[in-house]
Formats: structure tokens, C-alpha cells, sequence
């Protein structure tokens, strides 16, 4: 999918990670501004859109709004580090590198969504997932399994106390 379009579609997954790619309800649209600098680009935009994603809990698909303000700079190649591990401050968090003369604009608007995600995205922040010994949706009302709570750390004397029962 192309940004200038603005369309519907899907934008692929991150290479090498293990997401899905998503789909777009609603188209992205917004404004970028971009400032050449001496040392390299300043880039300043807004972007909204909303995407289908999969709840954590229970696995129902829902539609999520993406509204995200955001602000980098990129340098130009020569400015980078040339140590292998460098530590970065927090105010070094928002900068990039420019790859050569060139400036990916679809490259930047698809990480921003991708960070807009939650790692584990819900429905909603109450939602009781899925049962773990029936799989039944606990949104919809209690299911008829008996679920025992036992703390873990006293599983042992659990074990303990059946083997001296006998």
C-alpha cells in the first residue's frame, strides 16, 4: 500500500519479526513536515488512521484508533557512530540516519504505526479473555468449569500432603 494514496489496505509486517501483517479501516492521513538542516532532516507530523487487530485475551478481532504526534531528526550517514555499541541518551532516542540522499517517507509513516501498536492489544482494558480449560469467552458470561485457585508456591506441600495422606 502506498501512502499517497490514502487508501485502505494493508501494510506488511516488520522483516524478520513474527507479527501479522494488518489491515487498515481506516486509511492514514495527516501532515508531515520536513525541514532541511545542515546536518541533516527534521521531520515533524501527525498521523491518524485506525487498523484490525486481534485482542490478546480473547482473540476477537477489533478495530483500533491510531492518533500519533511525532517529531525526529535524521543525520546525515557521516555523523553516525562508528563504534559497534554506542549508549544512547534519551534525547538521542529520536534520531535516525539518512540512508544516502534519500528520505523513505512510507518507511517512517509504517514504523510509527507499528510503535502505536501495544505489544499485547486488547479490545478493551477490562476484557476477561477466554477460559483456560473450556476456551468459552468470559465476556459473555461465566462458563461451568470449576477453577480451583492455589498458589502456586504451596503446590509442594500440596504433593507433600497427599503422599503422607496415603
Amino acid at each position: 500500500m502506498t501512502w499517497a494514496e490514502g487508501t485502505e489496505g494493508e501494510l506488511e509486517a516488520p522483516k524478520g519479526s513474527l507479527e501479522e501483517d494488518i489491515t487498515f479501516t481506516s486509511g492514514p492521513k495527516g501532515t508531515v513536515f520536513l525541514k532541511v538542516t545542515p546536518k541533516g532532516l527534521i521531520v515533524k507530523g501527525d498521523l491518524e488512521c485506525a487498523v484490525y487487530l486481534h485482542c490478546a485475551r480473547c482473540l476477537k478481532g477489533f478495530e483500533m484508533p491510531i492518533k500519533e504526534s511525532f517529531e525526529l531528526v535524521y543525520l546525515m550517514p557521516k555523523d553516525a557512530p562508528h563504534e559497534e555499541e554506542v549508549r544512547l541518551s534519551s534525547d538521542e532516542m529520536d534520531v535516525a540516519f539518512l540512508e544516502g540522499d534519500i528520505f523513505d517517507l512510507d518507511q517512517l509513516l509504517s514504523e510509527r504505526v507499528w510503535l502505536s501498536i501495544p505489544m499485547k492489544p486488547l479490545c478493551r482494558e477490562n476484557c476477561k479473555g477466554l477460559c483456560p480449560i473450556c476456551g468459552k469467552d468470559l465476556n459473555e458470561g461465566q462458563c461451568e468449569c470449576r477453577q480451583e485457585r492455589i498458589d502456586p508456591r504451596f503446590e509442594a506441600l500440596k504433593a507433600l500432603k497427599l503422599k503422607l495422606t496415603r
